[in-house]
């Protein structure tokens, strides 16, 4: 095995710390199956005393193996977080406020945007652990026919996101992250270690965030104390005071004679209703912050990021959003634009400050460091498919707005950027 970087890393299930040297190795001989923690159905896993000549350990069959383990629950852990410097990122809100749709624009987006922009690559770590995400992406935006009708699943509270180990004679569950790997491509001109970055984006079911849903058991949230920055996602189709807004602004709208026609929020975008309020899921992150950290305050940065932009964008008198990066002066790769966007977030918490004062009120107790940004995973209402009753977006006209913006700008506040950002004033 190739000399790490790191002496010790937490890992990234249980976030127990732990040396490099004790990790485990992962068989891939057929023929050695079952594990003390995962059960008969995982390969086994072992302390190596024996390695090749490239660094692969041996098991007991002479199978080179390549993939580690935590010592602690036994779940993989990608060897690109031996090397690399971590960023931790947490994405939460209410059933139906649009997670799955809005991680697997943001993969997707961040796939191009990097490599196109700031001459970076954004790369699986492990396909295995990111299966689920990259079925993601091939669903919404690599269908047989840019006219076919497509949707992804809701994120379920049990399944493929969750892992269980026995931990003390217990079965835990944990939260699976997705786990990326950024770094410079070969046209970089400024090739250095800052580049590069294991990226882990966890992303819960609304359902673990309601009261009660984390327990010893199932501490399945609780990488958000770990995070170096939580993105809190509100619906706001799915608010009673923003939807009367829109109804104003488009009567209003009716009047001028210049205006033939104006949207409301269109019924389809509320295809399916969350069973709570989203304010009663920002109270139980942040009681459930406060009792593991033992602080009031979330000293990392808190992104608001307010969804289905399109759907309710009347209610803003924005300058025409382009994207916050251009081609920098002195070298060329793109430049973020962090001030743009906090200008952005100031118009926007004053359109939150007169719907919602109760919601802001409560971010910027909880956090001392709190943006707004508003995105669209799909930029369009879904489309009902009259033989089957069933919503969907046409694969084709699916056009992400601003899904990379909150991912960057958490990046730049918590001091882990791995692009070109300008100043940052927060």
């Amino acid at each position: 095995m190739a000399r790490p970087v790191k002496n010790t890393l937490l890992c990234p299930h249980c976030w127990q710390e732990i040396s490099v040297a004790d990790l485990l190795f992962i068989s891939e001989s057929p023929e050695l199956f079952g594990d003390v923690k995962l059960g008969s159905n995982a390969q086994a896993r072992f302390l190596p005393v024996r390695f090749d000549q490239y660094g692969n350990a041996l098991d007991t069959k002479n199978t080179p193996c390549r993939k580690t383990a935590c010592p602690n629950c036994h779940l993989p852990i990608p060897r690109v977080l031996l090397k690399e410097p971590e960023f931790v990122l947490s994405i939460a809100g209410a059933p139906a406020s649009g997670k799955s749709f809005y991680l697997t624009a943001l993969t997707w987006q961040l796939r191009r945007t990097l490599t196109k922009d700031f001459m970076l690559n954004f790369t699986d770590a492990d396909t295995e652990m990111n299966r689920r995400i990259i079925s993601y992406e091939s669903t919404l935006f690599m269908a047989d026919s840019s006219n076919e009708l497509v949707s992804i699943e809701k994120t379920d509270i049990t399944g493929n996101i969750y892992n269980t180990s026995l931990i003390n004679g217990n079965s835990v569950q944990f939260a699976q992250p997705f786990i990326f790997e950024i770094a410079p491509t070969k046209e970089h001109p400024l090739p250095n270690k800052r580049n590069s970055q294991a990226v882990f984006i966890y992303d819960n079911a609304g359902e673990h965030f309601l009261p009660g849903a984390d327990s010893l058991l199932q501490p399945v949230t609780r990488h958000l104390v770990n995070s170096d920055a939580v993105l809190f996602l509100f619906d706001p189709t799915q608010d009673a005071r923003f939807q009367q807004a829109v109804v104003r602004k488009s009567d209003n709208l009716r009047r001028d004679k210049s205006i033939a026609n104006s949207a409301t929020i269109p019924p389809e975008n509320n295809v399916r209703k969350s069973p709570v309020r989203q304010e009663t899921v920002l109270t139980e992150l942040i009681n459930r912050f406060r009792l593991l950290n033992r602080t009031e305050k979330f000293k990392k940065p808190f992104v608001i990021v307010l969804t289905k932009y399109d759907a309710w964008k009347q209610l803003l008198e924005f300058p025409k959003m382009v994207n916050p990066w251009k081609q920098a002066s002195n070298v060329p790769i793109s430049a973020y634009n962090f001030e743009r966007v906090e200008e952005y977030s100031k118009i926007l918490r004053k359109l939150l400050l007169d719907l919602i004062p109760d919601f802001v009120s409560m971010s910027e107790s909880f956090a001392d460091n709190v943006s707004y940004i508003a995105v669209s995973a799909t930029g369009q209402a879904p489309i009902k498919d009259e033989k089957t009753g069933m919503f969907g977006y046409r694969s084709g006209d699916i056009r992400p707005f601003w899904v990379e913006v909150p991912f960057f700008h958490a990046q730049v506040l918590a001091g882990k950027e791995t692009i070109l950002a300008g100043k940052k004033n927060k």
